[in-house]
């Protein structure tokens, strides 16, 4: 049987004490009521920070749950591979789904990515409303399903979804990184159909060294009318190297999905 798994704030336990406490209304809920969770049983905290720890339900009322610490895990965040996904602003349903999915995959930043031909806008654009901490209601959301993917998959960290960027910035982003020591050898891949380059999985396999692939790799994606003329160009001027998935027009979330899964692929294995 899995055990359930929890991401919360530093502020929810005391190693010292081997204490936790979860008031989370929304988590209370999910152990109470819905896995019917009772004392005794045993519950995975994580803190996002690459410490994972193992429990047991001491007590519970309606309004918290107090765990028992048995032991921790470790995981160094900083000596894990990264993996970028820019992708465009799509309809909210498949974007939410590519979230999910990529979560899964190993992702550990997602960009939505706004672009010439990109038609859903970020809140506050289109006349969207924000909450009262005038956060962006649509991100909350965002997170909210990274969360509970990188939960299910049995991930470390959560992945982190920044605010929308808009092409142009996401490129000087890049450059920025490529002046600094170790972002020289980072790998940028951008995909545009019908385009005459070699496959992601062959830029791989040649990039693969003794050790591996590089530990930042980033992928972007182009809304449903493709990047313009000037958007590839200036790609190009940055330096990204440009990849394909095939001869079939994929869909942008279908095409996100797909190389997360051939980058994931391509890390695990030890040989080529």
């Amino acid at each position: 049987m899995q055990i359930p798994r929890f991401f919360i704030d530093s502020e929810s336990y005391n190693e010292n004490s081997s204490g936790a406490l979860i008031d989370d209304p929304k988590v209370v809920h999910q152990i109470s009521r819905v896995l019917r969770l009772g004392i005794g049983a045993p519950v995975i905290l994580l803190n996002g920070k690459g410490d994972l720890f193992h429990c047991r339900i001491e007590n519970q009322d309606r309004d918290s749950v107090a765990l028992f610490i048995e032991r921790k895990e470790s995981q160094s965040l900083e000596e894990a591979s990264e993996l970028t996904v820019a992708m465009p602003l799509i309809k909210p349903s498949r974007f939410e789904w590519a979230l999910e999915k990529l979560t899964e995959l190993g992702a550990t930043t997602i960009i939505p990515l706004v672009t010439q031909r990109t038609v859903q806008k970020p809140d506050g654009e289109d006349g969207k409303k924000k909450d009262g901490k005038n956060r962006n209601v649509k991100q909350q959301r965002w997170e909210s399903i990274v969360r509970e993917a990188a939960e299910q998959s049995e991930r470390f960290a959560i992945p982190k979804v920044v605010a929308p960027q808009n092409f142009n910035d996401y490129l000087n982003d890049i450059l920025l990184a490529k002046d600094s020591v170790s972002g020289k050898e980072d790998l940028h891949y951008i995909f545009a159909e019908r385009n005459e380059c070699p496959h992601l999985s062959m830029h791989l396999s040649k990039e693969k060294t003794a050790r591996g692939l590089a530990k930042n790799i980033s992928l972007c994606f182009g809304p449903e009318g493709g990047f313009t003329d000037a958007e590839l160009l200036r790609a190009a001027e940055t330096s990204l190297t440009f990849a394909t998935l095939g001869k079939l027009i994929l869909r942008s979330e279908t095409a996100a999905v797909a190389a997360a899964a051939i980058v994931s692929a391509m890390r695990d294995l030890k040989e080529i």
